[in-house]
């Protein structure tokens, strides 16, 4: 009799999964395959991931269905990574193995314990689910008649639980571009700093609350100063815990904001007091078809409600047919809320150098792909020579 087939559907390593578990037939068609394995994943509070992986049957295995959970570590190498990826395929396959011809060739085997100390109940945590995370970054480039820099640097902390998150960030970038075309010099400088922190906590399965606040400098923004803050509710109408294979979210927040500008804006304004809201709705949903999603958000100022802006986006992947897959994104937004553009027109080094924002009524994109493959549906051979 012959194998079950079986298809993977990750970006993973499959030469590494190929060569730790021989014993079933790999196909690239999940329409020929008698277990579908859908990889999907989300962040963890310590930057990592947490992996589920979805067994749809098919075919042989029909409504034998299942779910593995796993996790990695932002400090694992690759070969932990992809070790516990093949460890949890390993647990999972086991049940759909087991009813195959090659049943035989299974062997499960455990260890004691002994020396994991997540196996053996110590798991105290010196850090307290506390992250920080600092970087530094710089680049140089040039040539006759144009030279390039930049400089920036961030920290970030974060405390992530099933009951809360906080996270605190700090960022400053310097960005100068010099060109010499003969009589014509252009010097650009853009500088931003950004200092924000949040808070979101659980009410309930499907309901939780945040407290937003930055403070920002921007010169691309004309900000010389500015302070927001702002309390949300969200509601999800699928269960938290579903959130790595579906999502409804409606959000709803209420921002206080002070603005000091460089320079007068276009309302002759220095500084001044906003108030506004916002509305969102996003959805995901992933399943063996493919995935899709989209978002939708409206803000206004309520001092005037003329004042707002519209955007949706999405997208969709989706396997038509054997082999055949096609992906669709775009998005678009609607603008007429940018109240702290300067009076006066931008410059066209300025505007080319994308160092001031300019105004705008909307913006939007589109992009389409397909992609087919056809041939040989099986194939097991692991060939690494040349890297290939």
């Amino acid at each position: 009799m012959a194998r079950q087939t079986f298809f993977f559907d990750c970006s993973c390593d499959l030469n590494y999964v190929r060569e730790q578990i021989p014993v079933v037939n790999y196909v690239n068609d999940r329409t020929e395959a008698d277990l579908h394995i859908l990889f999907t994943d989300q962040r963890t509070g310590s930057g990592g991931r947490e992996y589920l992986l979805l067994f749809v049957g098919q075919r042989t295995f029909a409504g034998m269905n299942d779910t593995i959970r796993y996790n990695t570590n932002q400090i694992d190498s690759e070969d932990q990574r992809r070790t516990k990826m093949v460890d949890a395929l390993k647990a999972g396959l086991s049940k759909y193995i087991f009813k195959s011809p090659v049943a035989d060739r299974m062997k499960i085997t455990y260890t004691d314990g002994n020396d994991d100390d997540n196996l053996s109940g110590n798991t105290d945590d010196d850090w307290d689910s506390w992250i920080f995370r600092t970087g530094l970054n710089t680049s140089l480039s040039g040539q006759q008649t144009a030279k390039h820099g930049n400089i920036g640097s961030s920290i970030s902390i974060s405390r992530v639980t099933e009951e809360s998150k906080i996270y605190l960030y700090a960022a400053f970038s310097y960005s100068e571009s010099n060109y010499d075309y003969g009589d014509t010099k252009i010097n650009s400088i853009s500088r931003r700093q950004n200092i924000s922190a949040s808070y979101i906590g659980s009410i309930s399965g499907s309901w939780s609350w945040g407290l937003w606040s930055s403070l920002t400098k921007s010169t691309y923004s004309n900000l010389n100063l500015a302070f927001s803050i702002a309390p949300g509710v969200e509601f999800n109408f699928f269960p938290y815990s579903e959130a790595n294979q579906r999502q409804f979210r409606v959000e709803y927040r209420v921002n206080l904001n002070y603005n000091k500008y460089t320079l007068e804006t276009i309302y002759f304004k220095m500084q001044e007091n906003l108030f506004s809201h916002l509305l969102r709705f996003s959805f995901e949903v992933i399943e063996p078809w493919g995935n899709a999603g989209f978002r939708l958000s409206g803000s206004n100022y309520l001092h005037n409600f003329d004042l707002y802006s519209l955007s949706t986006d999405g997208f969709i992947s989706v396997r038509l047919l054997k082999g055949f897959s096609l992906d669709l994104k775009g998005g678009y937004s609607k603008i007429n809320n940018q109240l702290a553009l300067p009076r006066g027109q931008a410059s066209i080094d300025e505007v080319l150098l994308a160092r001031k924002e300019i105004a705008t009524q909307f913006s939007y994109n589109f992009g389409i792909g397909v992609s087919y493959s056809f041939g040989s549906i099986y194939n097991n051979a692991v060939n690494p020579r040349f890297g290939d």
